[in-house]
């Protein structure tokens, strides 16, 4: 399974490609939205999303309502075209520190310094939030569920993070926090320790980490590292795999093991602030201030479905690698086969 996306966060529009999704999955509108609508909550969210809505077409790869086997192609229309290919991004100037800025200007050669974060805008995840809510219909179907929870933002526990408080005060900037994923349901067997770019925790890394802010990945017990060897494995208590805890994240050897996926998020502070910053220009050297921008001040509250949709690429791509992609009754025929030489 393939997921490619094309377009600017503040061109016309944006693009996306679903490639290798089985036929026979019914589209499932009510879930679509909800995921979709979910991206646009959270106190700390921009003041954009007044103005950009999440309506996403799917536009192939579906017929009366079931996907077909074709790629399922997505677009999603800007509400304020501001016409890139004629009239080019706005140069601001100056690099934010922590942006795309400076890294693209110099690796593409841009004259401009703004061009490279118009591919690192958040905007773009709508578009995997859209595929994820069809990885979602499928992984359903195999009674496997992805679910997630803020554990901390801006180095608080949630439960005591005041939002109204950190509403008021902006001075400080903005905010980063720790996510936790989980996905249940999954058999042992998803993934591959032949080659190091089979395994499971490796491809779920690099989804994970491509999520804007995301700076590390943590599979399992975070605190698993400091403990002894003695207290960190994961106990066998019966012949299928049960386990008396589960440390290690629900993977073992690039593998799931049947016990459920868990990956904690940490996620940094947006790099946009609310208010100007110092900076300089790599054309000029010329020492000057980065503007605000309309950016959340914390992401993480519309981060959790994004971040589901990402574990839902990997983990459907994996079930169809292990139990085909033709169709979802293929599919569901191979993996009861499997699930029945376990017993």
């Amino acid at each position: 399974m393939q997921f490619v996306s094309a377009g600017e966060s503040h061109g016309s529009e944006l693009v996306a490609v679903l490639s290798g999704f089985p036929a026979g999955v019914r589209f499932d509108k009510v879930l679509f939205e909800n995921d979709l609508a979910r991206r646009r909550a959270g106190l700390g969210r921009t003041e954009r999303l007044d103005v950009e809505k999440d309506d996403v077409r799917v536009v192939s790869g579906v017929a009366a309502n079931v996907t077909t086997g074709a790629p399922i192609a997505f677009l999603l229309k800007n509400s304020a075209e501001s016409g890139l290919i004629e009239n080019g991004v706005i140069d601001k100037g100056f690099p934010r520190p922590g942006h795309a800025d400076y890294s693209t200007f110099r690796k593409f050669g841009y004259g401009n310094i703004s061009v490279g974060a118009e591919r690192s805008s958040a905007r773009e995840t709508a578009l995997r939030v859209a595929a994820g809510a069809f990885c979602r219909m499928f992984l359903n179907e195999m009674n496997v569920s992805v679910t997630s929870e803020i554990l901390e933002i801006g180095g608080v526990p949630y439960c005591d993070f005041d939002a109204v408080r950190a509403l008021a005060d902006k001075a400080g900037g903005t905010y980063g926090g720790v996510l936790k994923v989980v996905v249940s349901g999954i058999p042992a067997g998803l993934g591959s320790n032949v080659q190091w770019s089979d395994h499971l925790d490796s491809q779920l890394a690099a989804a994970l980490i491509s999520i804007p802010s995301v700076k590390g990945i943590y599979f399992g017990d975070a605190e698993l590292h400091r403990m002894r060897g003695s207290n960190a494995a994961d106990a066998f208590t019966g012949r299928h795999g049960e386990r008396a805890t589960n440390r290690c994240g629900g993977i073992e050897g690039g593998i799931s093991n049947g016990m459920p996926l868990v990956a904690m998020l940490y996620f940094k502070p947006i790099p946009t602030q609310p208010f100007e910053v110092e900076s300089v220009s790599p054309i000029t050297g010329k020492i000057g201030k980065c503007q605000p921008g309309m950016n959340d001040l914390w992401c993480i509250e519309r981060a959790g479905v994004i971040a589901e949709s990402m574990a839902m690429l990997v983990v459907a791509g994996a079930f169809c690698e292990k139990f085909g992609s033709d169709s979802l009754s293929d599919v569901k025929s191979a993996y009861a086969a499997y699930l029945e030489k376990q017993r």
